[in-house]
């Protein structure tokens, strides 16, 4: 099916929490011209007018931060005044709001329902993982707000995910993360590894971020193999939790794309448009390099046909030997390119995360063969 995803920053950088592991604010702060303002109504009708006038079946518009719910909820219902508008040619839309759930209320709830959005919220664990870096400007818990937000979302039976990022601290934890999710019917949960924060300059040039508590192949093994296990007991047992890390795997076994386009072996262009209509191939890509241009003066068909969007797929072509020899090549697809950073000579780096994976599909490929043929 022919379809168009369009990230969108609507807050920018713009955030009312400190995450230690936020990549994006040092992105924005490290950009030439500094952007935290809100988006303007004249630009999102830009996207929406641009995304509309293509030749797909459906689009998925994602809200991202920053934290996208400080623009309020008056931008959202613009949103979909404009989709109602401009959507002439019955396009299926999908929205969907990434979000660290602090400030949705009972009228929120209400309106995701109404309009049938997707709610991704971050959650990190347990309060003990959670809070170790999910936190206010001064320091203090958020733990006990996401958890309202979810239940208020639950309440009105609002369509939510749980995005989980894994450290080294949650890893060490993962049983009892498990557990807590399942405890609380969380239908379907992302868990997405800490991995290395790096800037890239003008020049195209990797400098790596100095936080790094990233986490590491030991860690990423450990997390991967004690999750699985958990996972393939409960599934044995009739019991499903829909745990995307697992079911791309599953997918790729039953011959279908992975949702996880790191699985896929090359980047595709995922259009992210920052609150000024700055636009960038990929959300881990946002940097002054990688700018294709701007909504509010080019087409979604010039931007995507630019040369900058040409080289930034193209560079990711390259495969290395050892990969294209893997047995295990058609199943991870080589790893997300972030993963591969710093590139030299245009040639990536190799997949610090290969080693783990590698351990863990010699583990548990059978398992999960086995799963795969339980799904028509």
């Amino acid at each position: 099916m022919n379809h168009l995803t369009i990230l969108i920053k609507p807050s920018s950088s713009a955030c009312n929490l400190d995450c230690k592991y936020c990549f994006y604010k040092d992105i924005s702060k490290n950009r030439d011209v500094y952007t935290n303002d809100f988006m303007d109504i004249s630009t999102l009708e830009n996207i929406v007018k641009n995304a509309l006038s293509k030749n797909v079946d459906y689009i998925n518009f994602i809200f991202q931060g920053g934290e996208p719910t400080l623009v309020g909820i008056d931008f959202y219902k613009k949103l979909i005044t404009l989709q109602n508008k401009y959507n002439n040619n019955n396009i299926n839309i999908v929205n969907s709001i990434q979000t660290n759930g602090i400030d949705i209320d009972d009228e929120f709830a209400i309106f995701f329902k109404e309009n049938d959005f997707l709610v991704e919220i971050s959650l990190d664990g347990l309060k003990e993982t959670h809070d170790l870096y999910r936190t206010y400007k001064n320091g203090s818990s958020t733990f006990d707000e996401v958890i309202s937000a979810i239940n208020i979302l639950k309440k009105y039976k609002v369509n939510f995910n749980i995005l989980s990022v894994v450290t080294k601290e949650s890893a060490k934890n993962i049983d009892e993360i498990y557990e807590y999710f399942k405890s609380n019917d969380f239908p379907y949960i992302q868990f997405i590894p800490y991995i290395k924060n790096f800037e890239i300059d003008n020049q195209n040039k990797y400098i790596e971020n100095e936080f790094k508590n990233y986490l590491d192949t030991t860690s990423f093994y450990i997390f991967l193999d004690k999750l699985f296990n958990l996972w393939y007991k409960d599934i044995k047992n009739g019991k499903f939790v829909e745990i995307r890390n697992f079911m791309d795997y599953i997918t790729v076994l039953k011959g279908y794309n992975p949702t996880s386009c790191g699985m896929n072996g090359f980047c595709s262009l995922n259009i992210v448009i920052e609150s000024n209509g700055d636009v960038y191939p990929c959300d881990l890509y946002c940097f002054d390099y990688w700018k294709l241009g701007n909504i509010n003066k080019d087409s979604l068909d010039e931007l995507m046909a630019s040369s900058k969007a040409l080289e930034f797929l193209n560079r990711s072509l390259y495969i290395h030997n050892t990969c294209k020899k893997c047995k295990y090549f058609k199943l991870c697809g080589g790893g997300c390119r972030r993963n591969l950073e710093p590139f030299v000579d245009n040639i990536p780096s190799f997949n610090y995360q290969c080693k783990a994976i590698k351990q863990f599909l010699d583990k548990n490929l059978n398992k999960l063969i086995s799963i795969s043929n339980m799904f028509d």
